[in-house]
């Protein structure tokens, strides 16, 4: 696994061929270099969505994208629902847990390069500045019922699950382009 907070960041091309830092960052593995884009998702509580979306990224991005999530009230532990969701699409991860986004204001975790609040709304609380200037976004998703049926609970989930794979699946696809564009400059 790549020490993301080792890790140098480098100048990146806009479509003009000037810098502008924090849009792609510089990654070292096993002492070659490669391009990467980092990206933080952000819900209330860290336990559901923000874990998904960190999950597939990690399964659609391949190496040149990093996913981390975090909240603004991380909950103790991922839901069991997110958990057993995530093993049968096969991407869960021991690792992944909740945590407050302060986590990625210090100097010395990596820079985003975008950052991403998901839900009906972005959380309150969150700060209007992140190092690194990442690109700021807000992808309106179905928020999982947490309580009540347990069918609903699941199909809320499932729904979620579904809405951000598919979300996450062309982000990919169009920041792939933009930075195969970008060094063929």
């Amino acid at each position: 696994m790549v020490d993301d907070k080792n890790n140098t960041a480098a100048p990146n091309l806009n479509r003009q061929g000037a810098t502008n830092p924090g849009l792609l960052s510089l990654v070292r593995k096993g002492g070659a270099h490669d391009w990467c884009y980092r990206v933080l998702f952000l819900c209330p509580d860290n336990s559901v969505s923000s874990i998904f979306a960190e999950a597939l990224l990690r399964r659609w991005g391949g190496s040149g994208f990093r996913g981390y999530s975090a909240g603004c009230q991380p909950a103790a532990e991922v839901h069991p629902l997110a958990i057993g969701l995530l093993k049968l699409q096969r991407v869960w991860q021991p690792e992944l847990r909740p945590k407050h986004y302060d986590e990625f204001l210090h100097d010395d975790a990596p820079k985003m390069n975008f950052v991403i609040s998901l839900g009906e709304r972005p959380p309150d609380g969150l700060p209007s500045v992140w190092p690194g200037s990442p690109r700021m976004m807000h992808w309106h998703i179905t928020e999982p019922v947490v309580f009540g049926e347990p069918a609903e609970r699941k199909n809320t989930f499932r729904r979620t699950l579904s809405e951000l794979e598919t979300r996450i699946k062309l982000f990919v696809l169009v920041f792939q382009k933009e930075a195969q564009k970008k060094f063929a400059a």
